[in-house]
């Protein structure tokens, strides 16, 4: 569940940000058996502020136990303030007599929250404290924590005067992104309230609206603390699905947050929070970067490229150890055409700002690799444009086997050959493309892909092949992969680790170009299968998609105390990924699990890819 910017009295605020009473709905529970409060609110720190009291609540008494929020159900730090529901009566809210689905350790918050309101202010500057430029040299920041099981985590804040933060229980356990996501929104919100006018993104872009990088900034907030988040978290394969997008397009939003880290690289930790105060409407992010630092169009466009040749290996010193096990994440699709070039796909064009990396067969060291790139502006099935803005960058990212990344000069127009020799030792090579128009335009939040910006092209290499376009020239025939894996045993989690499979080498072994893997196996020409220790394959899914839970035994089973290991496919990008039940494996054992992939061809031929994963738990 993703997050959502309250406030009660701006009505003006973008129409894709929420606005909720603060009288939320809530589940008729019982009350808990009471127990006194023993911790009385106290105020801790240096910090001397005062207590807000919002406009709604001018007739409610804090000091009354009776009223809504009251004293007598919260507690202080330095910065701030936790209410809990009357719900709770007398109970603290980490008590044994409260249901453990309420339950929520109040001091776990406020040191969390401490610890992200130091990030935001010392660190990211999102405000100025002790200037005289702040509410927060006034007010500590609020939280209301709801008796309820619904999901609520809403960061905003009161009157255009201080950020607040409305959630539930659930979103507490354990105190984690969730809450700086929020604490990060409560932040945004604060930039406008102390310095009113144009700043805070208030608005939306390109005449619409909407307005995505409240969400995208949240994200990038609460990674600072949680950085391997930002690529194990449920939004990285969504930007590996759509980051050929704008940036700031609505479809991805909480997930298009590296352009962050670029541009913190570059101009310091403090960048996004410059640009959040800076920013004068109705300036979008792109053109508030652009007058900050002092660049015009075609420079932006040219870092855009630096930074897309760099998210390729996440070549940046902030997450480049975190992102060392997602390089080659990112997913391409382009059609042939009659000359044997590949043109990108409709769903894979890049847009402003959007980019394409190509993976290519690795060829011997010294090979000269050429690629023919041809932009087609307005080519029949993509969006129409104004030709006359079109322009492209696109060059090579190679990555050496000791981790050396190589990077091929940057090249631009609408039709070049571009040559490449391929360094000794190298493990990887790509081909980047980015979308880069002579003039921007704001991308408007309208949920509406028709109208987006798109820069088609094509593209013939010479020297090498794109990886998953492979020329099929052999008949199918069965292949068998094994893998020999290792990770920890886990007690109170789902971790494993990820398989990349040869696409190269399963599309020559199956007569097919991987990258029509995804589609036949959606059109059921190729199926999934687990291998059961007997040999026999069975095609019923137990696990997320193509995916399967295993016994200990490497039998099917399903989720629960019988299950042990899950394997799941993703045929888009070719990976498996491989984990297990929290405390179901034992460290020192050898589990081995097998999934299939069988092909259907020529009528009733059939050819089996058979996947063998041999786990040892340390």
């Amino acid at each position: 569940m993703k997050s959502i910017v309250l406030h009660k009295v701006l009505l003006t605020l973008i129409s894709a940000l929420v606005f909720l009473s603060q009288g939320c709905s809530k589940k008729e529970v019982a009350l808990p058996v009471e127990e006194e409060v023993t911790t009385p609110p106290v105020t801790v720190g240096t910090d001397s502020l005062k207590i807000y009291k919002p406009k709604e609540f001018e007739g409610m008494d804090y000091n009354d136990k009776g009223s809504k929020w009251s004293y007598s159900r919260s507690r202080q730090s330095e910065h701030f303030i936790v209410f809990w529901g009357a719900s709770y009566g007398k109970n603290d809210p980490n008590a044994n007599t409260v249901p453990e689905e309420y339950r929520v350790d109040i001091d776990d918050l406020l040191a969390k929250a401490e610890q992200f309101y130091a990030l935001n202010v010392g660190t990211l500057k999102f405000a100025e404290r002790k200037v005289n430029r702040s509410n927060l040299d006034k007010y500590k920041m609020m939280i209301f924590v709801h008796y309820t099981t619904e999901w609520m985590a809403y960061g905003g804040g009161y009157d255009d005067t201080i950020g607040a933060l409305w959630i539930n229980p659930a979103t507490c356990k354990p105190v984690g992104s969730v809450i700086a996501h929020e604490i990060g929104h409560s932040f945004q919100y604060q930039v406008f309230a102390d310095l009113k006018g144009g700043h805070g993104f208030r608005y939306g872009y390109g005449g619409t609206s909407g307005n995505g990088f409240w969400e995208q900034t949240a994200q990038w907030q609460a990674y600072q603390t949680y950085p391997a988040q930002a690529f194990s978290g449920a939004d990285f394969p969504v930007y590996t699905e759509n980051y050929h997008r704008h940036i700031h397009h609505e479809k991805y939003r909480y997930a298009s947050y590296f352009i962050h880290w670029y541009w913190t690289s570059k101009h310091g930790i403090d960048m996004i929070g410059r640009i959040w105060r800076e920013a004068l409407k109705p300036e979008d992010p792109v053109q508030a970067y652009m007058r900050i630092t002092g660049i015009d169009v075609k420079q932006f466009n040219n870092e855009i490229y630096d930074a897309a040749a760099h998210f390729v290996t996440w070549d940046l010193n902030s997450i480049r150890e975190y992102g060392k096990n997602y390089i080659g994440k990112l997913t391409t699709k382009f059609t042939r055409q009659s000359n044997g070039s590949l043109r990108v796909a409709y769903d894979r064009c890049p847009g402003t700002t959007g980019y394409n990396v190509i993976p290519l067969e690795v060829p011997a060291a010294g090979t000269q690799v050429s690629v023919a790139f041809k932009g087609l502006p307005n080519a029949a099935g993509f969006n129409p444009v104004d030709a006359s803005r079109a322009g492209w960058r696109y060059g090579y990212v190679a990555l050496l086997k000791d981790g050396t990344r190589v990077y091929g000069d940057r090249t631009e127009g609408s039709e070049n050959t571009v040559a490449f020799t391929v360094p000794a030792n190298c493990s990887n090579l790509w081909f980047v493309v980015t979308g880069a128009p002579s003039v921007y335009q704001p991308h408007a939040w309208d949920d509406d892909d028709s109208n987006d910006e798109q820069w088609p092209y094509e593209i013939k290499i010479q020297g090498t092949t794109a990886t998953g376009y492979n020329e099929v020239s052999s008949q199918p025939k069965d292949i068998a992969l094994n893998y020999d894996l290792s990770f920890p045993a886990d007690a109170t989690g789902y971790s494993g680790t990820q398989v990349s499979v040869n696409a190269a080498q399963l599309g020559e072994a199956l007569a097919i170009p991987s990258a029509d893997l995804a589609g036949l196996m959606s059109s059921g020409k190729i199926k999934f299968y687990a291998v059961e220790p007997n040999g026999s394959l069975n095609p019923n899914n137990t696990a997320t998609g193509y995916g399967h839970w295993f016994t200990a035994a490497g039998a099917v089973t399903n989720w629960g105390a019988s299950a042990g290991l899950f394997s799941e496919f993703n045929a888009s990008t070719i990976t498996f990924s491989i984990g297990q039940y929290p405390g179901a494996l034992a460290a020192g054992k050898k589990y081995t699990i097998k999934q299939a992939l069988v092909y259907t061809y020529e009528g009733a031929k059939t050819v089996q890819a058979t996947f063998t994963f041999n786990v040892n738990v340390k």
